[in-house]
């Protein structure tokens, strides 16, 4: 039997809570958040749906990267600084800094499938 959209629900609420600052990176992040550019971190909020799934509320403007350098993967802290890595995501599209050091991130969706 599958856990109740509820259940999912409050899961995902509570992940979205975990997750509060994004990064990007100029490499896989592995499981430590290795190649974190210079651009600070961004607070992020998340919309989550009836069955768990986290959808970044807003565009989330970086600033502060290398000017033209790779932008690779996001990922996702407890904190702006320091704090606790919770993961990272390879980023689609465009994958680099403009030539002032800026890049948005326009969308993250985060879900759990079994199979």
């Amino acid at each position: 039997m599958a856990l109740t959209d509820g259940t999912l629900n409050l899961m995902g609420t509570y992940l979205a809570g975990l997750c509060g600052y994004a990064s990007i990176h100029t490499a896989n992040p592995g499981t430590t958040g290795a190649s974190e550019s210079t651009a600070a971190r961004k607070a992020v909020t998340f919309s989550v749906d009836a069955d768990g799934d986290l959808t970044l509320s807003a565009t989330v403007n970086f600033t502060g990267g290398a000017a033209s350098g790779p932008a690779t993967y996001v990922g996702l802290w407890s904190a702006a600084t320091g704090g606790t890595f919770r993961g990272g995501y390879a980023l689609t599209g465009d994958q680099a800094f403009n030539a002032a050091g800026q890049y948005n991130l326009t969308s993250l969706t985060i879900n759990g499938t079994a199979s």
